[in-house]
Formats: structure tokens, C-alpha cells, sequence
């Protein structure tokens, strides 16, 4: 029955989320950031230059208000600042990691590979390749009925 396939769907995926944010936030906890830093911080650090705060909201997947607040956080928490000198307006104005954040993320990075070790433990490389390309999928046939 597709309503079986739905619910369990919904369920793995919504159980996979809230135990990553936990353990986000029981990992992060020492350096004073919670789950909805992580991501800001590895997007921006995988970016050359850095992004504006629309760019980073596209990036995450979450609206322009959430990635404000987690932003001025990051900010005041001297992870992330603006690039004011190579702004080219107020909201084109580009957010890159600080020396701190450098650091923080190579912290992260290296709690995400503990965390991968042990999740894919039990998978070949091509089985995780291909979960991966049915995720990707999954995702782009959700966002295009979003969008309809």
C-alpha cells in the first residue's frame, strides 16, 4: 500500500533527523553551538569567499528569518562575520568563517567522520552511493511538487 510506504517513509526520515540534531547538539554543546549552527557553518566553509545570507538560506534549506537568527548567534559567538570590505551592498554583504570558525569546523568535520564511520560500517561504498542518488531523487521530486 503506498499509505504503508508513506508512513514509513516519513517516520525513518523524520527519526533519522531529530537523532542527528541530538547528537549535534550534545557534540556542539562544549563550544556553545547547537544543530542549526552546524550546517551554516560546514556551507560556509565549503565556499570560497563566502555567501550572502540568501545564498546561505538556499544552501541550508531554510527560510531568510532562521538563517538571521542562527547567523547573528554565529556572529556574536565570533564564528562568522561579514565581509564588509568586499561588500557590494547591504543584503549582498557576504558571511565567511572566522579564524575561530576555521577551527570550529575542522571540530566538526571531525565528529562528522567519527559519526559516518560508524553509520556506514555496514555498507559498500556502492550501496551508499546509490542511497545517496535515490536521496537526491527522493529530494528533487519533493521540492517539484513544492513548487507546482
Amino acid at each position: 500500500m503506498e499509505s504503508d510506504r508513506f508512513s514509513s517513509f516519513v517516520l525513518y526520515i523524520e527519526r533519522v533527523s531529530k537523532n542527528i540534531k541530538r547528537i549535534a547538539d550534545d557534540k556542539m554543546a562544549p563550544y556553545g553551538l547547537r544543530s542549526s549552527h552546524v550546517m551554516c557553518i560546514l556551507q560556509l566553509a565549503k565556499t570560497e569567499g563566502g555567501l550572502s545570507s540568501t545564498a546561505l538560506s538556499d544552501a541550508c534549506g531554510v527560510d531568510k528569518a532562521f538563517i538571521s537568527r542562527i547567523t547573528n548567534e554565529l556572529i556574536e559567538k565570533k564564528y562568522i562575520e561579514k565581509d564588509e570590505k568586499n561588500a557590494t551592498g547591504k543584503y549582498k554583504t557576504k558571511l565567511i568563517l572566522t579564524e575561530e570558525g576555521v577551527k570550529i569546523n575542522k571540530i566538526l568535520v571531525d565528529i562528522l567522520e567519527d559519526c559516518f564511520k560508524h553509520v556506514d560500517a555496514g555498507f559498500t561504498p556502492r550501496k551508499l552511493e546509490v542511497f545517496y542518488e535515490v536521496l537526491n531523487k527522493i529530494d528533487t521530486g519533493i521540492v517539484g511538487l513544492v513548487k507546482e
